[in-house]
């Protein structure tokens, strides 16, 4: 290459997108369709020109006898029998301008292709955490090579490796990394099948998401090292931290890496919280960077990025969820969304804060930077909300199937009550009842003056339970139904407490989640609720329930006056 990377990109880049349409649509014109078939036609032609070729068949023999057959294969596979069209391609552009085609072909743009490839405003923060420099680079899971490309251009005295699984995304990545660089190697292989001598300075793995660790991830002998380290890990269902520990098995004494995670990751409970408590006591958390939503082409979810390193005492919290600029498909981090991240990585204020270990063990070692960023209020006569619980359960987990056997049209003394029955903090009067009610069920009965409240956050929803005697209301998976100690606790002043200002905060601050955001039973129990003398409760509680009753008064009204439009004009005729 007779200019660097950075001088091709501003001298040909802004004619790649044109011309990688033009190759693009003339192939659609000839009836390949093929994935990659354009990438390939446009790289062959870039070959016939480099190496003055202007014969199919010296074309093929060159190749042949060059490459690799994996690589040969990728090619024929997707150009088929439009090797005269390479070369015609290549008597239409020149050098430059064609190996500015191949090493930024828009691959990025196809939905399929955003499961091989890390979105760029993504690459250009880890890279900006990383700091290459004469380093010993990594990219597990590489994809179409995104990371070590835009690493190669930041630091090519650098050595990079890459490893990618998938054959054809493999070829992508080693075809684009090759042409810039003689430092690069890229193997194909699965992640956890890498050398246990082999070591890095700096690390990036962008691995797939929620993986099934006994399904696809690697056989016993690949995963024992991973096991070694926190044996829990074989205990999880998906396999998010066998990738994460791999990268801290391959990363030297004092190497840093980073890795793009699912938030399941950061807050999921059971088995996940005993292997982020090990984790962190390991010292191998150096901060975790909570990223908008929308960031990636093949899913809207929002995701995190851990930084890794070792000896780490402290935690560094940041949220960057709202530092986004609004695309047209996706969001992306502008340059200052990257700079504002990188200053807060060193800075505390209202998105950043450094968390001691003691302090993630007191909320379960979640890795939400929203669990240690949002301002506690100061709850005059607060008690954990767990002191006034008698007992919290979560709904009956029953099928469709099951319930459409047992609902009755006629009325019983039994009642189903769902997450639709929950309607301005009432429950509605016209639950579906229910023939009979299996045994197994009668725990998950709620009691009269019980607190029902949603476990999803969006928005909550919750009732106090008025049960007749005799009557049982089974409740939904969907709900907690939460028995009150009302010798402690008026319930209507505790529910006027949860939907003020201060008690959805509360709620908020301990929700988790990676697409909907639940409320866990022992973040639950955790929130500090007041507790004033029970006569200050009631004068509250009185004036809540007196607000309930006009609310229903004006509810039943506009039900009746909404029936009643559907007679008027029979009335006046």
């Amino acid at each position: 290459m007779n200019v660097s990377v950075k001088e091709l990109k501003e001298k040909e880049g802004l004619k790649v997108e044109e011309i990688s349409w033009n190759i693009s649509n003339r192939m659609r014109e000839l009836g390949n369709i093929s994935v990659y078939g354009g990438f390939c036609l446009a790289y062959v032609a870039y070959l016939s020109l480099k190496n003055k070729i202007n014969d199919v068949y010296q074309l093929i023999e060159y190749m042949e006898l060059t490459f690799s057959v994996e690589r040969v294969s990728f090619i024929k596979g997707n150009i088929e029998n439009l090797w005269n069209v390479a070369l015609e391609i290549g008597e239409e552009y020149s050098e430059d301008t064609l190996l500015a085609v191949v090493l930024w072909w828009p691959l990025q743009g196809n939905k399929f292709m955003g499961e091989c490839e890390t979105p760029q405003s993504v690459v250009k923060l880890a890279n900006e955490i990383l700091q290459i420099s004469k380093d010993k680079v990594a990219d597990f899971c590489s994809g179409i090579g995104a990371f070590l490309m835009s690493a190669i251009e930041k630091n090519p005295e650098s050595q990079f490796y890459g490893v990618e699984i998938v054959t054809d995304v493999k070829e992508v990545a080693e075809i684009r990394t090759e042409l810039i660089s003689d430092q690069v190697k890229i193997e194909r292989k699965s992640v956890l099948n890498i050398n246990d001598s082999m070591m890095f300075d700096k690390i990036f793995c962008d691995y797939p998401w929620g993986i099934k660790i006994k399904d696809s991830i690697g056989n016993n002998g690949e995963l024992k090292a991973i096991y070694d380290v926190i044996p829990e890990v074989q205990k999880a269902a998906a396999g998010d931290w066998a990738f994460i520990i791999n990268v801290m098995n391959h990363l030297n004494k004092n190497g840093k890496a980073v890795v793009s995670v699912s938030n399941g990751v950061t807050w999921n409970g059971g088995i996940n919280t005993v292997i982020r408590e090990k984790f962190v006591k390991e010292g191998f958390v150096e901060a975790v960077i909570a990223l908008p939503s929308n960031l990636y082409l093949n899913t809207g979810i929002a995701c995190s990025l851990l930084v890794l390193s070792r000896n780490n005492k402290n935690i560094r919290m940041i949220d960057a969820t709202e530092m986004a600029s609004i695309g047209r498909r996706q969001n992306v981090l502008n340059d200052e969304n990257v700079s504002k991240i990188i200053e807060l990585l060193n800075t505390d204020d209202d998105n950043s804060k450094l968390v001691s270990i003691k302090e993630m063990a007191e909320n379960e070692y979640i890795f939400n930077p929203s669990r240690y960023l949002r301002k506690e209020m100061v709850v005059k006569n607060g008690v954990p909300f767990e002191s006034v619980i008698k007992n919290i359960t979560r709904g009956a987990q029953i099928k469709a199937a099951v319930l459409d056997e047992i609902v009755s049209d006629e009325p019983t003394n039994m009642q189903y009550l769902m997450l639709a029955n929950l309607q301005d903090g009432i429950i509605s009067e016209d639950l579906p009842y229910l023939k009979e009610m299996n045994p197994k069920y009668e725990k998950y009965c709620i009691k009269n003056g019980s607190l029902v409240i949603s476990k999803n956050v969006s928005p909550v929803k919750m009732a106090i339970a008025s049960v007749k005697e005799g009557n049982k209301i089974l409740a939904n998976g969907n709900l907690y139904v939460i028995e009150l100690d009302e010798d402690k606790i008026n319930p209507y002043f505790l529910k006027a407490y949860l939907e003020s200002e201060n008690g959805k905060a509360a709620l908020s601050r301990v929700a988790v989640g990676a697409t909907l955001l639940n409320l866990p039973v022992e973040g639950l129990k955790k929130i500090t609720i007041p507790l004033p003398d029970l006569k200050s409760q009631k004068i509250i509680a009185d004036k809540y329930y007196t607000k309930i009753k006009e609310i229903k008064e004006l509810k039943y009204k506009l039900e009746k006056a909404t029936a009643e439009l559907g007679h008027i004009y029979t009335e006046e005729k």
